[in-house]
Formats: C-alpha cells, structure tokens, sequence
C-alpha cells in the first residue's frame, strides 16, 4: 500500500481546514554510494540532487501521514550516474573529469522505516541501488537516527549492511 506524497504549501491553513491524518514535512536525502544523484522524485515530488557523500539540504512541502503504519511505502524514481569506477580516497568518482558521463534512470516501490512522530522524510542512497527511506529530524550522524549510518560518505556494500544492522 502506497502513500502519496501531497504537495502543498508550507502554511498549515486553518484548523478547519486541516487533515490531521497528515502532518507538513519535507524531501531530503543523503548519498552513501559512489555515485552521484542528479534528481530524484518521491511520489513524483521533486527532491533535487545530491552528490556523492553528501546530502541534507531539504524541499519543502509534502505531507505525510501523522502516523507510520504497516506497509507504508512510496515510489521513488531517480536518475544517477553510471560510471561504475568508483571513487578516489577524497569520495571523488574517477568519472568526474570524463565528458558525457553515462546516467540510469531507477524506480522502484520503497518501504518506509517504522516512525514514531512525524519529520522529514529522509532518503538514504546506498552501494547497489539499496535504498532506505526514514522519517526524522535527527541528521544520520545523529546518535538517535534510526539508521546508524552516520555522515554522509561513499560505503562499500558491506560496510552498508553492517551499519544498518546495528
């Protein structure tokens, strides 16, 4: 069961005229892969671009729902480069001084991780294509962020799965 994300704008309006089934948030998203991001749509709301190991800048203004439930999921589409060759030891892509770097276009049904209150809708890219969606106003690097991910930087598939487990 998908939600959709609503576009809105960020004034609440009145009490009347509010669904309290949805709360205001905002797009964002941090890249833990080696490859740069260059736009990405949630329910077809637009989240801009992130580069390789970095990330946090915000869109306003979706809705979400006030609560999570069981099978609470959204389509996210993104397009992202292809280079394939990694990044140097500075988190740089070895493709960045080539011209015409090849991209892909990706979309895919993604669950949303459990949340307790409502918050910013965080998308978290990871090695492979893997992608984790959360709900929070705490940074990765946080202590209390669900995801154990910490900043943003390009991780290997391993290191990956290992931060998520914890």
């Amino acid at each position: 069961m998908a939600f959709i994300v609503t576009l809105s704008g960020c004034n609440n309006g009145s009490r009347e005229s509010r669904d309290d089934r949805f709360s205001m948030s905002s797009l964002s998203a941090y890249n833990f892969s080696t490859e740069g991001i260059q736009e990405y749509y949630v329910d077809g709301a637009w989240g801009s671009g992130v580069g390789i190991g970095s990330g946090g800048g915000s869109v306003c203004c979706v809705q979400i729902p006030s609560k999570w439930y069981e099978g609470l999921q959204v389509n996210l589409e993104w397009r992202r480069s292809d280079c394939g060759k990694g990044v140097d030891e500075n988190g740089r892509s070895f493709c960045r001084n080539e011209p015409g770097n090849p991209t892909v276009n990706l979309k895919r049904t993604i669950p949303v991780e459990p949340y307790s209150e409502p918050g910013t809708i965080q998308i978290m890219f990871l090695p492979n294509d893997e992608i984790r969606i959360y709900v929070s106003e705490d940074a990765p690097w946080g202590p209390d962020h669900p995801s154990h991910l910490g900043s943003p930087r390009p991780l290997t598939p391993d290191e990956a799965q290992g931060l998520l487990a914890k």
